[in-house]
């Protein structure tokens, strides 16, 4: 049995992004959420992914990075962006974010069950953010951060 250096390498890879995901996922406090469509896909392919490790003739090492391939697939559901102590994050390895002092104006959009969140730095938007806690909640915790000359515009949609 002998396993191959770049198994191991990918092994390491996995392990290190793993933490790494589990870590930006704890600082995040206000989470937006996903789609549950990307959910289904995220899981058939990691269960295509393994069907086809269990059911083919492979050597341990093709299995191994087999498993491993999984737990990369896998990766996609820890993918996690919202809001922070002192800034957005808009993905998983976004290690900056935007800091909510250099943000210039906040759109929040009510919707039925969410509220959609936009941003302005710069006079360029951000992407847009969907969140499904109270607006009550959201404008409390904005309140605390954002600059005082910070605009925050809160739309109403008309099908409400």
């Amino acid at each position: 049995m002998v396993i191959d250096f770049f198994t191991l390498l990918l092994a390491a890879f996995v392990i290190i992004m793993y933490i790494y995901l589990i870590l930006v996922r704890k600082s995040i406090l206000i989470k937006s959420f996903k789609k549950k469509f990307t959910y289904g896909i995220v899981i058939g392919c990691s269960l295509f992914v393994l069907a086809m490790t269990v059911l083919a003739d492979q050597t341990v090492d093709q299995r191994i990075r087999g498993f491993l391939s999984v737990l990369l697939i896998l990766s996609f559901l820890l993918d996690a962006k919202g809001l922070s102590e002192d800034r957005i994050i808009l993905g998983p390895f976004d290690k900056n974010g935007i800091l909510y002092q250099d943000i210039e104006k906040m759109a929040l959009l009510l919707k039925k069950n969410e509220i959609r969140l936009n941003y302005f730095k710069n006079g360029r938007r951000g992407p847009m953010m969907k969140f499904s806690i109270p607006l009550e909640e959201l404008l409390a915790f904005l309140s605390k951060r954002v600059n005082e000359e910070t605009e925050i515009s809160i739309l109403v949609d008309e099908d409400m």
